[in-house]
């Protein structure tokens, strides 16, 4: 018998699926590459990626953004993950010149990858859509190598009231949490160095702008531009050190 909040996350996420790939059918998808883009490139600035860095995206839509990383870790690896199969199948197309990507349909809450890998996990205008935040975040501390770095972007967040009416449109429940409120998730679950910060949308609001769902009037898109991305980072502590049981096996440790 499947555990009924088993099948409450599967049916959060089958409903994102079919609204995530509308929005590619629709245009929708591109269009929000063109609004997350400047806080994104800002933000992977701020990643310090070398170049044999490993990195998994949560959320990666149509890879725009896992590209970037790529051009930056051209001897490491990158990995995007999304719940939309129409999104993962374009990300697949657009990206056939990169040596360096992978990409897959998979769950944050649910990653399709080994323990302790990637050097850097990032999530793009994706943490408010997750079922549960708090086991994706176990999820992404069982993924991130130790000592590995944790970002999260988003511009949904309590404090940004010029994104506030979002929720009435959104394809499923989401998350509306204030800075801190994510901030402890990150220390409850044992990532260490938790920061935060806003990252504004310096680019010129264009003359053509048309209101939408997501900004009612331009005086409300240049607000929300001001306020910026909420940035949370984090990290996952070094890896401890061995105590004095270490030799022995640990019988419930899955080797891969």
């Amino acid at each position: 018998m499947v555990p009924p909040h088993l099948i409450a996350r599967l049916q959060h996420e089958e409903n994102l699926r079919q609204q995530f790939n509308q929005w590619l059918a629709s245009g929708q998808a591109a269009r929000m590459e063109a609004w997350q883009r400047p806080a994104a490139e800002k933000l992977l600035d701020r990643m310090d990626l070398g170049p044999h860095d490993r990195t998994l995206e949560i959320g990666c839509g149509e890879g725009w953004a896992a590209r970037l990383v790529a051009q930056r870790s051209p001897d490491g690896a990158v990995v995007g993950i999304d719940l939309a199969d129409d999104l993962i199948a374009s990300a697949r197309a657009k990206s056939i010149a990169y040596q360096n990507i992978l990409f897959a349909p998979g769950s944050a809450e649910e990653i399709p990858w080994a323990e302790d890998y990637f050097t850097h996990v990032v999530s793009i205008e994706s943490a408010y859509y997750w079922h549960s935040p708090e086991l994706a975040f176990r999820e992404m501390f069982r993924v991130t190598a130790w000592g590995g770095r944790v970002f999260l972007l988003m511009s949904f967040y309590a404090e940004n009231l010029y994104s506030l009416h979002w929720k009435e449109y959104a394809p499923a429940e989401i998350h509306l949490r204030s800075t801190a409120e994510w901030k402890e998730v990150f220390s409850l679950l044992g990532f260490v160095d938790v920061e935060h910060d806003r990252i504004p949308d310096d680019t010129p609001v264009p003359p053509d702008f048309e209101p939408d769902i997501h900004w009612r009037s331009r005086d409300e898109k240049e607000a929300f531009n001001r306020e910026g991305a909420l940035l949370i980072t984090a990290r996952k502590p070094p890896i401890p050190e061995p105590g004095p049981l270490a030799s022995e096996p640990n019988p419930l440790r899955i080797l891969n």
